[in-house]
């Protein structure tokens, strides 16, 4: 019910009458905090003079300027609230009542952030804010610096009883063995600790993305300061080629265009006005907002900062990365598990054993000396080295194939990857707009080539082919109705100005329309920018003749508006109903292909005065969009063979990406979910429909990052794809985080483990496979490592156990563990990827790096290694031979068997020949021949030459650890 009457304040009743009404609200009945927060919003308004809800009987009271407002307008304003999303009004609550700055109108932010929209902010008042609300910067916490990271590296469980055994043998006067193990120990926490250093690196990028310098107005004059310097309140002029410093809301501005793409992920230059927004806007609408971060394409704009520093849209970003914790790998978590057990096992047995032998009469030196020895044995030092070197190998096989790694540890997660989330804007597409069709006298066009080249063919797909005249007489209009200009650097055409604007300019260089001429014989008298509520933009020439035309482009159905004649077989003609209905047709054709389409007219004129709203010639409409990368859709081909899911997440429009996603075969059967649908979702209700999902359209940055963690959740090995800033935190929440290196942002780059150096998507591919074939490797390492463990401890404790002295010197046991091992481990981090790697499926649990075949492998391998080798030890002793005969068999065995275990534990057997593991293991058995039979090596390593019998014994011994 409504109820109004005439009504004048106190205080302006000498000027202005008011209009009072009552509305009934039913959510304001019994509802205090949403009737506080509808009189705010309301009053926001420009034309409301006061507004009060009233709960108790469920009406609103509302006085107004009927001069600027209405009955209407109000009580949709009303309904717009309502229908806002609770948690909408929720916040706005708990911040005091304060409505986002898109809705409110410029009196009201004036008020607000008590600023003055003519002569901005004193200079005494921004020192005060300055020192109140701190730097326009993104992050000013503190870093853990190289050291802090190298100590939280210390506390590692294995890490501690390595460099426990490495002091107790420097205080035992085991020099050697001390400063051996001491120095792999060390050089395994200091490379964890330069990758922790790194992971900060996302932020400083951020904070790099802020421009030096801000042209402000404070005291009524125009200043250039630093834009860290920037506080709520100030005011800001910007001009094209402008970064903007903080978030802001315009005041004023004359064909302002702002690229938002590394913010939203939409490719098309995004028109600004200061007219206010609805409440519920998405941020990617508000055309009264501009965002720091973003670039100024054209125009000029005047506008009143709003946020700075960490409360920007980018600010929350960078709080977003700020939180995201650094997750271990499958490799990492399996290997400190297995080796966390290993030590429970070893403690477990060495305090039984230690204890015995201090019964026994032992002293206490020779008990911890026996220790040490025994954890020597033990424990794997040559696992972080040879792990580091797959790595590192791998690294620089995708380094070769356009895939940089910045962390290690993105290797291994590569061969478990099950889903690929990606990026539309600048990963499956170019980022550039590109015209693909054209429509002209009844003449439909096909464009070929891509991005902003000129080089490429316009065939005709359907019509008269005599009609070219009037694609010459569009394309001319695109080159004379334009602000943009095309540069080539380094072989790559680049567009200055707005994109759409080149893609035209590019269109007309493909049928060699000389666009230089064209603009030196035309002489721009006058331009009427284009404008959200005009929707067209106009040129007014003169020709060198002194002919003035006047050339329009815009909306289809503005443009048509202004048009009495259409162009025809090289003549102008009336144009009918019947012609408007075809071309709206041929519209609606092009925009169902999610093409953007962009209408074209001209105009003679006697004079330049003349009307402009009618008269106009229409010559047709091109249909642009940004289009796929090669190689893209046969890339996703590959994926979906490999058992890898792709998914698009995008902040792009759901009718575009859906047309995008089809075209590539990515969007078969799927679903295609909104944003503001997302919205709407809880946890449980997203994973619900998560595997069903093909395409997120409209997404915000904490949406992306909310879908990368849904599917982490559901157990997937995640990889996310991207270049903008929008991207960034779903790109360092994912377990693989790829960003695009030529036009990828700092941000997105740094927050990635790689960086793909073509922006080619197929890479990714690559990357994949040579992902998969590095976890075989890693398991193959593992395999020979922790066999090798096993066996050595095996043998030392067998020998304890039966009273026999330690069959192995430490000379002996620095040469197995430090040069042996590690020398031969490394063979198997060169091994090539079978042919089928990429037809396995993908294996998305961490358990399956080492699962039970592979221990249970390990463990078997290991227990035959160990009790070869005992035996070969104990037999040889008992059979008379000496301790330095028995040793040096030992010794001996344990190498061969370690060569026969390393052919073994090949993961492609099948694959190409590994001559680098043949020429390591040829070098192994000539260093042992010296160190058998040279005289001066068997002084240092205490050994024997072994006679024919007990070369016989060996070889028993390894056909006994095969088993």
């Amino acid at each position: 019910m409504i109820e109004a009457s005439k009504h004048t304040p106190q205080q302006d009743k000498d000027i202005i009458l008011y209009k009072r009404i009552r509305i009934s609200v039913d959510n304001v009945y019994r509802n205090e905090i949403f009737s506080i927060n509808l009189s705010r919003y309301l009053m926001s308004l420009h034309g409301v003079q006061q507004a009060q809800a009233n709960p108790i009987t469920g009406r609103i009271l509302v006085v107004f300027d009927e001069n600027i407002i209405n009955e209407d307008i109000i009580k949709e304003e009303i309904d717009n609230f309502t229908n806002t999303p609770s948690s909408t009004s929720k916040n706005i609550h708990k911040s005091n009542g304060q409505l986002p700055y898109h809705v409110l109108s410029t009196e009201h932010i004036m008020k607000t952030l008590k600023t003055d929209l003519k002569n901005g902010l004193s200079n005494k008042s921004s020192h005060e804010r300055l020192q109140r609300l701190g730097a326009n910067v993104l992050s000013e916490n503190r870093k853990k610096n190289f050291f802090s990271n190298l100590l939280e590296g210390l506390n590692d469980i294995c890490v501690k009883v390595l460099l426990g055994s490495s002091v107790v043998s420097f205080f035992l006067g085991q020099f050697v063995e001390a400063i051996a193990l001491g120095g792999i120990v060390l050089f395994q926490v200091g490379l964890g600790a330069v990758e922790k250093s790194k992971s900060e690196t996302s932020l400083n990028a951020l904070q790099n993305m802020l421009i030096q310098k801000a042209k402000v107005i404070r005291d009524g004059e125009k200043a250039e300061i630093d834009s860290k310097q920037l506080v709520p309140g100030d005011l800001i002029l910007l001009e094209a080629g402008d970064k903007v410093p903080a978030d802001a809301r315009i005041i004023s501005c004359e064909d302002l265009k702002v690229n938002e793409s590394s913010l939203t992920g939409e490719s098309i230059g995004v028109l600004k006005s200061a007219k206010m927004c609805p409440l519920h806007t998405e941020m990617g609408n508000r055309h009264n907002m501009l965002y720091m971060g973003t670039n100024v394409l054209s125009g000029v704009a005047k506008a009143v900062v709003v946020c700075t520093g960490k409360n920007t849209e980018i600010g929350k970003i960078a709080t977003m990365l700020e939180e995201i914790a650094e997750e271990t790998t499958p490799l990492e978590n399996k290997a400190e598990g297995f080796i966390g057990r290993l030590i429970k096992i070893y403690l477990a047995a060495f305090s039984v054993i230690g204890s015995i032998a201090l019964l026994a009469g032992m002293n206490f030196v020779q008990v911890l000396m026996m220790g040490v020895t025994f954890f020597l044995g033990a424990i794997p030092e040559g696992l972080p080295v040879t792990v580091t070197t797959c790595m590192v190998l791998s690294v620089r096989r995708m380094a070769k194939k356009n895939a940089v790694v910045r962390h290690l540890k993105a290797v291994e997660h590569l061969g478990s990857v099950d889903v690929v989330c990606c990026d539309k804007t600048g990963t499956l597409t170019l980022n550039e707009m590109t015209v693909r069709k054209i429509y002209a006298d009844g003449c439909s066009y096909e464009v070929s080539g891509i991005g902003y080249s000129p080089f490429g063919k316009i065939t005709l797909a359907e019509g008269d082919p005599t009609k070219a005249a009037s694609l010459k007489e569009l394309l001319k209009a695109g080159i004379l109705c334009n602000k943009a200009s095309l540069i080539q650097e380094k072989n790559k055409w680049e567009v200055q100005g707005d994109p759409t604007e080149g893609a035209l300019i590019a269109a007309a260089g493909k049928i060699n329309l000389d666009i230089d001429a064209f603009k030196t014989d035309h002489t721009c008298l006058k331009e009427v920018p284009f404008d959200s509520q005009r929707r067209y933009m106009l040129s007014i020439l003169e020709t060198k003749e002194k002919e003035t035309y006047a050339y329009c482009k815009g909306a289809l159905d503005t443009v048509l508006q202004k048009c009495n004649y259409i162009y025809e077989n090289g003549a102008e003609r009336l144009l009918t109903k019947a012609d408007i209905e075809n071309i709206q047709l041929r519209c609606n054709e092009m925009a169902e292909e999610a093409l953007r389409t962009l209408a074209f007219a001209y105009k003679k004129l006697q004079h330049q005065q003349e009307e402009l709203e009618k008269g106009f010639v229409f010559l047709g409409f091109v249909g642009m969009e940004d289009p796929p990368r090669e190689g893209v859709k046969e890339s996703i081909k590959k994926c979906l063979k490999a058992g890898v899911r792709v998914v698009m997440i995008t902040g792009d429009h759901m009718k575009t990406a859906s047309a995008i996603g089809k075209q590539l075969g990515l969007l078969t059967e799927g679903l295609v979910v909104c944003g503001s649908d997302l919205d709407k979702m809880n946890d449980r209700e997203l994973e619900d429909i998560i595997s069903k999902v093909q395409v997120f359209a409209r997404t915000t940055p904490e949406q992306k990052y909310r879908i990368v963690k849904a599917l982490k959740r559901q157990g997937h090995i995640v990889a996310m794809t991207g270049d903008g800033v929008n991207d960034a935190p779903a790109i360092k929440e994912a377990h693989i985080g790829i960003a695009m290196g030529m036009k990828g942002s700092d941000v997105a780059r740094d927050a990635a483990c790689i960086t793909l150096v073509d922006d080619d998507f197929s890479t990714i591919v690559a990357a994949i496979e040579e992902g998969r074939g590095v976890v075989k490797n890693l398991r193959s390492v593992m395999k020979y490592l922790f066999a090798g463990a096993i066996g050595e401890m095996l043998s030392i404790l067998l020998s304890f156990v039966s009273g026999s002295p330690i069959p192995f010197l430490a000379i002996q046991m620095i040469w197995i563990n430090l040069v042996s091992e590690t020398l031969l481990g490394s063979t198997l981090a060169v091994e090539s990827p079978s042919e089928e790697v990429m037809l396995e499926p993908a294996s998305n649990k961490p358990a399956s790096l080492i699962d039970r075949p592979l221990r249970n492998s390990i463990v078997r391998r290991g227990l035959a290694i160990g009790i070869s080798t005992f035996v070969l030890f104990k037999g040889s002793l008992l059979l008379g031979a000496s301790l330095a005969k028995a040793q040096t068999l030992a010794f001996t065995n344990f190498i061969c068997c370690q060569i026969a275990n390393l052919y073994d534990s090949r993961s492609n057997k099948s694959g190409t020949t590994n001559n680098y593991m043949h020429i390591m293991t040829g070098l192994s058995a000539v260093l042992l021949a010296g160190i058998l039979y040279l005289p001066i090596l068997n002084g240092l390593f205490g050994t024997v030459p072994l006679d024919p019998l007990s070369l016989l014994g060996l070889a028993g011994g390894i056909f006994v650890s095969r088993i």
